[in-house]
């Protein structure tokens, strides 16, 4: 790891990690999309990613209803399968 690679925290599980490892989303209407370069932003690990109770735990800190739990789900699952 070089010096002044940038490291970030994973909003769930609170670890630091190098930015590139990292997801990078944003909340606004209670909609969870990626990052859209204006506005505030979270990162979340690959681990917490894969971890249900921890996406649980964001959709209440989110105040999201559980339709929408379910539709963040399952765009983690397709962010991870494209890429």
């Amino acid at each position: 790891m070089r010096k002044n690679e940038p490291v970030r925290m994973c909003i769930t599980c609170r670890e630091r990690e190098l930015q590139k490892k990292l997801l990078r989303l944003q909340e606004k209407n209670s909609n969870i999309f990626p990052y859209s370069g204006q506005g505030r932003s979270f990162y979340i690990c690959e681990d917490c990613r894969e971890n249900e109770k921890k996406i649980k735990g964001l959709m209440k800190r989110f105040r999201l209803t559980s339709e929408d739990s379910e539709q963040f789900v399952k765009y983690l699952k397709e962010l991870d399968k494209n890429g």
